[in-house]
């Protein structure tokens, strides 16, 4: 199990990466295409779906899904057209004055969770101080409102370890680490995982579900109630030039959200997400997929407030504020 764990992480940050064309070659293509650049995920579950069952040729649009590992770089440059991405890693392009806007969410809320050792002593958020924690990055979404909360509410700050999810997941097997944050199906990764005598691993701490300190009451979430995650974010020229097929991109991908959330673990549904997250298994992504809300609308308050986080922190000047968000999709997705 945590082999195909390992692996996913790197199916999905480098395995599967391959270069877009440069920009001369995309210049050169006839303009009709929708070219997203995607890392494989089952958070973009939407996309995959929209495109194996038709929904964008139904629209008449000619979509290419190209894989790597650069694809807010690519979207930037021109080289693609969308990338589906955590969207503190677009916010900051966006407040740097680069060529990308947002024009819808992906899904709310975001999933990651405090993930750690059924025995870890942590039975109240006072008790993650000084604590040695795996995690993404500083600018993932998740460590940004985890680490806000802990400073504002419990004087309370961990220590990251940045890592990609399977290599945290292994470093918690090793115990380099006293917990990870990490986000679904990864969750769902660690929860399988049993000691010898068959007993769970791992559980959640401070996630809004779980009862730490077996005191009857569930804690709340770290990160908050209902964060916002993932968001599409697209090209300004291609949003201006080609408005129309945007906001048809846009259709088909809400008509696939209705469709998951009607059953999101489907036969045919998980089938298209072992297609293209072949590395997850099966039993985690039937039990992670329930918890990935797919929508298009836009969670603009949560969002800004990302935003705000970053200026906190160091990482933008300013907080773009309402500009993050693309005014073609006013009406629309905000």
């Amino acid at each position: 199990m945590l082999k195909n764990v390992f692996a996913c992480a790197v199916l999905v940050l480098t395995a599967f990466a391959v270069p877009l064309p440069a920009h001369g070659a995309a210049a050169g293509r006839d303009g009709k295409k929708i070219i997203v650049a995607d890392a494989n995920s089952t958070h973009h579950l939407n996309l995959y779906v929209a495109f194996e069952k038709g929904f964008f040729k139904k629209r008449g649009l000619d979509v290419e899904i190209k894989q790597t590992s650069s694809g807010v770089a690519a979207v930037v440059g021109g080289e693609a057209d969308i990338v589906f991405n955590c969207p503190t890693g677009v916010i900051t392009p966006i407040a740097k004055g680069q060529n990308i806007t947002i024009i819808a969410q992906v899904k709310i809320p975001c999933t990651s969770v405090l993930v750690a050792p059924v025995n870890a002593p942590f039975k109240k958020p006072e008790d993650l101080n000084g604590r040695q924690l795996a995690g993404l990055s500083n600018t993932c979404c998740a460590v940004i409102a985890i680490r806000d909360t802990l400073k504002k509410r419990y004087n309370t700050e961990f220590t990251l370890t940045a890592l990609a999810p399977g290599a945290a997941l292994a470093a918690l097997e090793s115990n380099a680490v006293e917990g990870a944050i990490l986000e679904e199906p990864f969750v769902a990764e660690a929860l399988l995982l049993k000691d010898a005598e068959g007993k769970a691993k791992y559980k959640t701490f401070f996630d809004g579900r779980s009862d730490v300190d077996g005191d009857g009451k569930i804690e709340p979430n770290l990160a908050g109630e209902n964060p916002p995650c993932r968001t599409i974010n697209a090209n300004k020229d291609f949003v201006k030039n080609r408005t129309k097929e945007a906001k048809a991109f846009i259709e088909a991908i809400d008509e696939a959200d209705k469709l998951i959330r009607k059953n999101s673990v489907a036969e045919d549904i998980v089938a298209i997400a072992q297609k293209y997250v072949p590395n997850v298994s099966k039993q985690a992504i039937i039990n992670s997929n329930p918890k990935l809300g797919f929508q298009i609308k836009l969670d603009t308050k949560g969002l800004i407030g990302y935003a705000q986080a970053l200026v906190n922190q160091g990482t933008i000047a300013d907080n773009p504020g309402e500009a993050l968000f693309a005014p073609e999709f006013k009406g629309i997705t905000w």
